[in-house]
């Protein structure tokens, strides 16, 4: 692909061959947000399924060549959020202007806005990425911000119930 570099086309191509478990040169499509992630892109479900990813296994089959242009597509996209956007939207739940919010209210905020979350995909968030609440229930945002977009996501697809 004329946009991307040469060492791009070969992180993508190592990152590939990595979910190509048959060794055919495709991955499961099922693997395509995954895939993405793992080469730092931030990508949400519905652009994964826009792109051709899908629910579940079996149901489509990507090569390298028609992955190329969604990475590239993926790179370019302004549809997500950056850290420090997320930072600066959190802020207004700073009630002490001194990088602390509810705990709660971070829940209810992620429950809320963006792509919707169960109760247990959200407590699920929170075992992973957040930190200690204070004896008051406050919790250091920018913390639980930088664990989450650090990763990794350890459920599989497959492995959703």
């Amino acid at each position: 692909m004329a946009d991307l570099k040469n060492y791009e086309v070969e992180e993508c191509r190592a990152a590939f061959e990595v979910y190509d478990t048959t060794g055919e040169g495709k991955i499961d499509a099922v693997w395509l947000g995954p895939l993405l992630r793992a080469l730092d892109q931030t990508v949400t479900e519905d652009s994964v399924n826009k792109a051709g990813g899908t629910k579940k296994a079996g149901e489509k089959m990507i090569n390298f060549e028609e992955f190329l242009p969604i990475f590239s597509g993926a790179k370019k996209s302004k549809d997500v959020g950056k850290i420090e956007d997320l930072l600066e939207g959190l802020k207004v739940y700073d009630k002490n202007e001194n990088g602390t919010m509810m705990a709660a209210e971070l829940a209810h905020v992620i429950l809320s806005l963006g792509e919707k979350l169960n109760d247990k995909e959200v407590d699920d968030i929170f075992t992973a990425c957040c930190p200690p609440e204070d004896e008051e229930g406050y919790i250091k945002y920018e913390t639980f911000l930088r664990t989450l977009f650090a990763g990794p996501f350890p459920e599989a697809p497959e492995e959703k119930k």
